[in-house]
């Protein structure tokens, strides 16, 4: 079977790859993975995936994917033992060429798989990590390192002593067929009850830890929105050990202001569904780009630091720090988010060329098939074969 090839129409091999993360939960890295496993399906590739599990398995199910339950959530040595078993079994039994790893514990057990098997392993660092001796001594990153940031190179080199030749920058990608102006907002208006003409705030994120303060500081921008528009639904979308705390502050501005101002849907998969009828989006990471793919205008709200509204003038710096945040001069308050909504809410011109905008780089530097065709050259380079060869 022949898989893919470059711009000159050579040929690659088909690949047997193993992609192994924590589970299948909601979460940018998650879902991440699915986008990867898709797309290196369409270039030929077979594909399976390993991990806990959780409700995005249905999404490989529907693309032919095969998914295999390993608790490779779990530090507990007994359980990161029988994930060493169930990864090289895998590995044999699927004739697996390459074992690519999304998170600590995936990457820690494969690094161990990778050394009976002989099979080389990649490992994708998608954000910040711990950097202290415990963990430093429990990390492990394979033959190559793929960053999806500038910035994350940078702290593996400095931080890790990776060595920084073998890591390559790959930003995320986005499925801009289904993230895109042209999706339906129908279903999701007629489910809540919404007007058309409503403005509309989404947030979407996981609500635990210190990202789950940021959901409650959207939350403390409502009051204030909602006295210059008082029509405003705000959508707060995810899970976490805040969403409890969460689902009692939104209750308490709806009580105030006696009208569902404030949707808190808990965990969901439509998200490009939910976004179709956004006027503005917040959030970090994936969900930025997933807003600026439906060209919808973006607030980069996070834990590590407001930047605001994505505009030409800062996009480098959000670019070069994967729209987390990181790199802003002040950290996400209410009153700033208030402030960033209200631009694009009295002024829908401008918000039109921000969207627009935002389609436009998402298309050029984002998009699925490119990051999975730089991928794939990753895994052409782990298994010494040449991206120019030709294959018979």
């Amino acid at each position: 079977m022949v898989g893919s090839g470059d711009e000159r129409g050579t040929k690659m091999p088909s690949l047997n790859v193993l992609l192994a993360l924590m589970a299948l939960e909601t979460g940018g890295a998650e879902t991440h993975v699915v986008g990867l496993a898709q797309e290196l399906k369409k270039r030929g590739h077979r594909v399976v995936v390993a991990s806990q599990g959780g409700c995005l398995e249905e999404e490989l199910f529907r693309a032919g994917i095969k998914h295999f339950q390993v608790p490779l959530h779990s530090r507990a040595p007994w359980d990161m033992l029988r994930s060493f078993h169930l990864l090289a079994h895998l590995v044999n039994e699927e004739k697996i060429d390459v074992l690519h790893a999304h998170a600590r514990i995936p990457a820690w057990v494969g690094h161990f798989v990778s050394l009976l098997t002989r099979r080389p392993m990649v490992t994708t660092a998608h954000g910040i990590y711990s950097a202290n001796l415990g963990m430093r001594a429990l990390t492990a990153w394979g033959r190559h390192v793929i960053a999806v940031s500038s910035d994350v190179k940078g702290h593996l080199v400095r931080n890790f002593g990776v060595d920084a030749a073998q890591v390559t920058v790959i930003p995320n990608g986005v499925d801009t067929a289904r993230f895109t102006p042209d999706a339906d907002p129908t279903p999701v208006l007629t489910e809540f009850g919404l007007s058309p003409a409503d403005p509309k705030v989404v947030y979407i994120s996981r609500l635990s830890g210190a990202r789950g303060e940021i959901a409650l500081r959207v939350i403390e921008a409502v009051p204030e929105l909602l006295r210059r528009y008082p029509t405003l639904k705000t959508f707060i979308v995810g899970e976490g050990d805040k969403l409890p705390e969460v689902r009692r502050w939104a209750e308490k501005v709806n009580q105030d202001f006696k009208t569902e101002a404030v949707i808190v849907t808990g965990a969901r998969t439509d998200t490009a569904a939910l976004i179709a009828p956004a006027t503005v989006v917040i959030g970090v990471g994936r969900v930025i780009l997933e807003g600026m793919a439906s060209a919808k205008p973006v607030v980069v709200a996070g834990e590590a630091g407001f930047m605001g509204l994505l505009t030409p003038e800062n996009l480098d710096v959000a670019r070069k720090h994967n729209f987390s945040g990181r790199g802003a001069e002040q950290p996400t308050r209410g009153e700033l988010i208030t402030a960033a909504v209200d631009r694009v809410l009295k002024n829908p011109e401008y918000a039109k060329k921000l969207g627009a905008f935002g389609r436009e780089v998402v298309l050029a530097e984002f998009s699925l098939p490119r990051m999975a065709e730089a991928v794939e050259r990753v895994y052409y380079q782990v298994l010494g074969r040449s991206c120019d060869a030709l294959v018979g």
